[in-house]
């Protein structure tokens, strides 16, 4: 998927992956030190240490140590609902809310093992599940506003809501397809909206 808007800074797409890398170190640092210390032991000062960067550019990146455990941006160049007014402006909305969360998994580390060890820091720190789960609904009930906008109708908002509803069941399949199968989260949700959409996999 290319972008609508390419940069003109050869320089920028290094720095872009250089702040990917750091972001990952970071993300890995804070599952590793929870399994090592428990979540309630763990700060954003040891998450820094560990990743090897200095306390200022981890808040450069993540709010809090939870962000930063969960692999929740803060950049609003990084935020899906950012990414979906551009979107709209190109795409019906079912389309516009397909390609940014493909966008999303793009972004998400293919490594089998991070995804492991976040597996194993969920499984063991209950709390994270309702901050994650919080989270969530803020950035769906976020879409639904700015997909109103878009659709129209009295009942612009209710049709909002399930189109949301879908796009993040739809992904959250992906995962499972992609952890069962091995395969790359992209192919995994190209597979999944090909079977939704031909009608093999919907109700």
């Amino acid at each position: 998927m290319t972008d609508a808007n390419p940069p003109t800074d050869p320089d920028l797409g290094l720095r872009e992956r250089k702040k990917r890398q750091s972001r990952i170190a970071m993300h890995r640092a804070a599952l590793e030190l929870v399994v090592e210390h428990g979540y309630a032991h763990v700060t954003a000062e040891m998450i820094a240490r560990q990743a090897g960067v200095s306390t200022r550019t981890f808040f450069n990146h993540w709010s809090t140590k939870e962000s930063a455990i969960l692999g929740i941006l803060t950049g609003q160049s990084d935020s899906v609902v950012t990414r979906l007014v551009p979107a709209l402006e190109e795409l019906p909305p079912r389309e516009a809310l397909r390609r940014v969360m493909r966008e999303t998994l793009e972004a998400v580390p293919s490594d089998p093992t991070l995804r492991d060890l976040k597996k194993e820091v969920m499984a063991r720190e209950p709390k994270l599940h309702s901050i994650s789960t919080g989270n969530l609904y803020t950035v769906q009930n976020e879409m639904v506003d700015i997909l109103v906008d878009y659709l129209g109708g009295d009942d612009a908002r209710e049709r909002g809501f399930i189109i949301v509803q879908l796009a993040f069941a739809l992904t959250r399949s992906a995962f499972a397809v992609s952890m069962a199968s091995g395969i790359e989260l992209t192919d995994a949700f190209d597979e999944v909206i090909d079977l939704y959409d031909s009608g093999r996999a919907s109700i």
